[in-house]
């Protein structure tokens, strides 16, 4: 299984999604809590967290965290490859919230 850290952009069903959280479990098997990471801008009235990047602006639906098997999030060539600092404590307190 590929190495996670909170703030890693890999790949889930083929799509980029940010590592939120490590070290859950989900039906007995490692899990980690992810985001999608998405470049088109959601519409108006969807929840998110805009992430500029040295690449370009993304957004982050924040209505769509889920937690998965970590065997099933890999990595791949994704750039910026990490979630800058500022925007992933943004998409963390905005889950935090909801998670309470």
């Amino acid at each position: 299984m590929a190495s996670m850290n909170v703030g890693m952009i890999m790949k889930h069903d083929h799509k980029k999604v940010v590592i939120l959280r490590t070290g859950l479990s989900l039906d007995g098997s490692d899990a980690v809590m992810i985001v999608p990471f998405k470049s088109g801008k959601p519409s108006d009235n969807a929840l998110y967290v805009k992430a500029k990047t040295w690449v370009k602006d993304y957004w982050i639906p924040l209505d769509q965290v889920s937690v998965v098997k970590a065997a099933g999030v890999v990595h791949a060539c994704t750039s910026p490859g990490r979630l800058p600092k500022e925007p992933l404590n943004a998409v963390l307190k905005e889950v935090n919230k909801v998670s309470r």
